[in-house]
């Protein structure tokens, strides 16, 4: 679409720039349009007016346009000097490495961006990986030891084990009443009731011996 260039936009190029605008009209583009265009992502357009390295033109609707002849310019000289301001730092640290060495030449700033964000995806997928894999080998060295049990026959054992010690428990007073029967001693009395007591919770405590898994050293 052709619009007219706002003069107070022209006014904020670089003099190089400003040449570009001796006709009255000029063929602005959206972002995704100069995307194509430039033959990249819609993300580096938008990164590129973010960080003011390309400029845009707002159309009557208040919508950013792109001069595709200004923002080549500007993508190429701006670009150009981002990068050569990474290249040194890049050199330097190359250079404490390997004693010196040349470095191989640094990337323009979209390709920056973009490499340092699948980097840092690659990363955590890896550490993700990385502790997934950790924590599957501690349960399988847990399980081989003995240290790790079934919930569901864990929830089951204790369930049955405390059913039964209920049923014993309260099973004590038909089971000593009979052996009461003739005794006059409160003591002979107490000590029958112990018993049937300490009966209750003997069975209880094979029962849940036998039902819960028991640890590798209690079974060698």
């Amino acid at each position: 679409m052709n619009r007219l260039v706002d003069k107070r936009a022209v006014h904020l190029l670089t003099l190089p720039c400003k040449g570009v605008f001796t006709v009255a009209k000029v063929q602005l583009m959206g972002l995704r349009e100069y995307a194509r265009h430039r033959g990249c992502a819609v993300s580096a357009v938008a990164k590129a007016i973010s960080e003011e390295r390309i400029s845009v033109i707002l159309d009557e609707k208040g919508r950013k346009c792109i001069d595709p002849d200004v923002a080549d310019i500007q993508w190429a000289k701006n670009t150009r000097a981002r990068a050569d301001s990474v290249r040194p730092a890049a050199s330097s640290a190359a250079g404490e490495g390997d004693g010196g060495g040349a470095s191989p030449e640094t990337p323009t700033a979209p390709e920056i961006g973009a490499d340092a964000a699948s980097k840092a995806a690659y990363t955590d997928y890896r550490a993700q990986t990385e502790q997934e894999t950790l924590r599957q080998k501690r349960r399988e060295n847990m399980a081989a030891e003995g240290k790790l049990a079934d919930v569901v026959q864990l929830r089951r054992a204790v369930f049955d084990g405390f059913r039964l010690l209920r049923d014993r428990a309260m099973a004590v007073p038909q089971r000593a009443a009979p052996r009461c029967i003739g005794l006059s001693d409160a003591r002979d009395i107490e000590r029958v009731i112990d018993e049937e007591q300490r009966r209750a919770f003997a069975d209880w405590e094979q029962t849940m011996h036998e039902k819960l898994p028991q640890p590798q050293e209690d079974q060698q």
